[in-house]
Formats: C-alpha cells, sequence, structure tokens
C-alpha cells in the first residue's frame, strides 16, 4: 500500500532511490513556458538513452560556483552550499517531472531531494534547503518550478529563478553583500521582483545540461 503523502508542513516520508560532459546552457531570455518544454522533454529520453537520465549543474548565474551537496555526503538532512564547479557527482542533479511545470531535484551521488527543511514546524525566510531520501511527487517542499523576472531597462535580460511550490518563495544563496562566495548556504527567501536589486545575485540560476546532448547533424 502507497504511503499517504505528508501535509505541506510534515515531516516527508522515505523512498528510496560521466560520460562526456559536454554542456547546453538555458538561456537567461527563454520564456518560462518555453523551458518547460525543453526540461520535460529531456525528462522522457528516447530508447537509446532510457538508462541514462539527464543530469544538470544547478549554477548560480553572478558568481558561476555550483550547487553542491555539502562536503558530498550522502546522509539525510545535509545542506547544500556554493562551490567550484570539480565535476563531483554531488553537484549533478536530475529534474524528476512532477507536472504543471514542477520538478524534484534529486543529487546524483546520493540519490536523495532537494527540500526545504521542515524541521522547525514552519517554512520563512532563511530556511535551509537540504537532501532527503523522498522523492515522490505531491510534496510540495520538495517540488520547483522556473520563474523570469526582468530588468527596469528591458535592454537587459531575463534573470531565471527557481521558486518552492510550498511557499512561493525562491531559492536563494545566502549573502548579505548579495553576491555569494564560496560555501554560501541554500535557503529559501521571497523571491526578487526585479533584477536590478540588491540580492539579484543570491536568487539569479542556470541549469547547465550535462549529457543527452541533441545531435547535430
Amino acid at each position: 500500500m502507497r504511503t499517504p503523502l505528508p501535509r505541506r508542513s510534515d515531516r516527508p516520508g522515505r523512498s528510496r532511490g560521466r560520460t562526456g560532459r559536454g554542456r547546453s546552457r538555458f538561456a537567461p531570455a527563454a520564456s518560462a513556458a518555453a523551458l518547460a518544454c525543453v526540461l520535460f522533454a529531456a525528462l522522457a529520453p528516447t530508447p537509446a538513452q532510457a538508462d541514462e537520465p539527464t543530469r544538470y549543474e544547478l549554477v548560480n548565474a553572478r558568481t558561476g560556483l555550483r550547487a553542491d551537496v555539502m562536503w558530498a555526503s550522502a546522509a539525510p538532512y545535509t545542506g547544500v552550499f556554493l562551490w567550484p564547479d570539480n565535476t563531483s557527482a554531488s553537484q549533478e542533479y536530475e529534474l524528476l517531472d512532477s507536472g504543471n511545470g514542477y520538478f524534484r531535484i534529486k543529487a546524483r551521488h546520493s540519490g536523495q531531494c532537494l527540500m526545504l527543511d521542515w524541521r522547525s514546524g514552519t517554512y520563512a525566510n532563511g530556511t535551509p534547503v537540504l537532501q532527503y531520501p523522498y522523492c515522490d511527487a505531491g510534496y510540495a517542499p520538495a517540488e520547483w518550478t522556473t520563474a523570469w523576472v526582468g530588468h527596469t531597462c528591458t535592454c537587459f535580460p531575463t534573470t531565471m529563478l527557481l521558486k518552492n511550490r510550498a511557499t512561493g518563495r525562491c531559492l536563494d544563496a545566502a549573502a548579505p553583500s548579495g553576491t555569494p562566495a564560496q560555501q554560501a548556504v541554500l535557503q529559501q527567501w521571497d523571491c526578487i521582483t526585479a533584477d536590478d536589486v540588491w540580492n539579484t545575485g543570491n536568487q539569479s540560476w542556470n541549469l547547465l545540461q550535462l549529457n543527452n546532448l541533441p545531435v547535430v547533424n
């Protein structure tokens, strides 16, 4: 019998869950709908790719630092911080389709999904992101979607955000300066509404595709 999904404020249940590193970065100016089509086409690989899920790096657009499960730990409750690109599996993620434009972010090295830390009993600005071995669809604190904000001057490209389904807040690298450094811890924070505010760099992301790239004839 399937375990009932927890309510939004509950603890999640538990589920069990290098070839060439060619890369493709989603263009910042793409629309959210177009990006969703690209993402979820990748989630349904061709028969030749069926044994190799599409992998991504989550890159802070301001600094180029990668979202990395701390010290490559496979332990539940481990947080996530920014770290330079080192080709580690703890910097690689599979995006699991949750429907309606949402997805879960599954760490390659541990098979666990990134979600908001529920242990304080509430979700607020500064709630950390951690990994936990529950990756079933329907648990909103572990589901994310892309969102876009523009500059006050339309001559600049738009910025991609990652918004949490449970709270509507955005993935954020903790940095009072607005330019996150190595080991800046990932958390949620109120989403920016334009990309020329002080903390734009904390919430600006790119998804860098590593494999299953389109074949160009």
